[in-house]
């Protein structure tokens, strides 16, 4: 019995060993694989988000290991922009989300982040920003989130939207925007293509008849659409005005005015002048004064040419005359030869007459040539 017993007590004592190891090694293989998750996660954590905050940087460190960082924050440093930074930005091709907030930026230059193809997030926030190229945000097509909050901005680029073609938030307050025209139709096509402004209050600080008040109030002042015409302009009834419009009416009753004589001048046709008589005689004034400027440069060249030509055609004629009288001649005497020979010899007779006189001797053939000669021209 007692035998019996201590075999059970031993038999249960093994059980409960074995059941206790058993909880142990998977206690030990749980706390194994939490923390190699935990790290692979802590190390997961150090590649998406790179946090640089009131480091007193200058300029943005690269990338130099080529992690894949998803987020990068370098807030509250002396960060200018310049291309030292853009370089360090273009080794950040997979960032998700930039934010540049209360550094020392004053402008954006063109294509500053066009290397980000990825970026959907941008902070410009709390800077001293006066000025955006055109093509500041070139190559941001998936950017949703835009904040210029905080800034010395007082216009928006007509091509923003253009750029940013996938904005869905746009934060502008604290800003000394200029509430005109070319900045309500900038903002008035955000509203149209469903962007939200991210404060409901953006107070204008220029033109002063509108200063402290709602920039958002005064955006049916200025329309983007087409012109409407004036004869359907009058035929329409007049559309009900709400308090606020009437209110932007009676502050700016210029702006109305203006957009609607711009309206009757492009419907009306410019009536024709006398523009064209007077191009016409500008046109044949110069003509004249250029040909006489050539004529009195050409000309001594001109007249010499033709001087040239004249007395070459005078000596043309001069020799063609010379041979026919030489034909003529060879003609006539050809029919002579008789005669010829007689005065020949009649002549060197009487040279070796003068020749015997003189003790002189004179060649006859070069005699007799001269005198044929002379007899020639005699004829003539």
């Amino acid at each position: 019995m007692i035998f019996s017993m201590r075999f059970g007590f031993l038999s249960l004592r093994s059980k409960t060993m074995d059941g206790l190891q058993q909880f142990l090694l998977l206690l030990c293989i749980s706390a194994s694989v939490v923390y190699e998750n935990t790290g692979v996660f802590v190390e997961k954590d150090e590649q998406l988000v790179r946090n640089l905050t009131n480091k007193l940087l200058q300029v943005i460190p690269p990338n130099a290991n080529n992690s894949k960082v998803f987020m990068l924050v370098t807030e509250g440093n002396w960060i200018t922009l310049n291309e030292t930074d853009q370089q360090a930005l273009n080794s950040y091709l997979t960032l998700v989300e930039l934010r540049l907030g209360g550094n020392l930026v004053t402008t954006v230059p063109a294509k500053y982040f066009s290397m980000l193809s990825q970026l959907r997030v941008l902070s410009l926030a709390r800077n001293s920003i006066s000025s955006l190229d055109p093509e500041a945000f070139y190559g941001l097509d998936v950017l949703e989130e835009l904040d210029l909050s905080s800034n010395n901005l007082t216009d928006l680029p007509g091509k923003l939207m253009t750029e940013l073609k996938s904005l869905k938030i746009l934060h502008l307050q604290n800003n000394p925007w200029n509430c005109s025209c070319p900045l309500l139709n900038t903002i008035g096509r955000m509203k149209e293509a469903n962007v939200t402004i991210g404060s409901p209050i953006i107070p204008c600080t220029s033109p002063a008849e509108q200063e402290g008040k709602n920039l958002l109030d005064f955006m049916n002042l200025c329309s983007t659409s087409s012109p409407v015409p004036l004869q359907s302009d009058l035929k329409s009834p007049s559309a009900p005005v709400t308090s606020k419009q009437s209110k932007g009416i009676d502050n700016k009753p210029t702006t109305t005015s203006t957009s609607q004589n711009s309206t009757i001048s492009k419907d009306q046709k410019p009536v024709p002048g006398n523009t064209w008589k007077f191009t016409v005689c500008v046109a044949v004034l110069a003509l004249a004064t250029c040909a006489l400027i050539l004529t009195a440069i050409k000309g001594p060249s001109w007249y010499k040419r033709f001087h040239n030509y004249r007395h070459r055609r005078l000596q043309e004629d001069d020799e063609e005359e010379e041979q026919e009288t030489m034909k003529t001649v060879f003609t006539e005497t050809r029919g002579h030869g008789s005669q010829q020979t007689f005065m020949f010899e009649e002549l060197s007779h009487r040279i070796e007459e003068e020749e015997e006189e003189d003790g002189y001797f004179e060649d006859p053939y070069i005699k007799g040539a001269e005198d044929a000669e002379e007899e020639i021209l005699e004829a003539q």
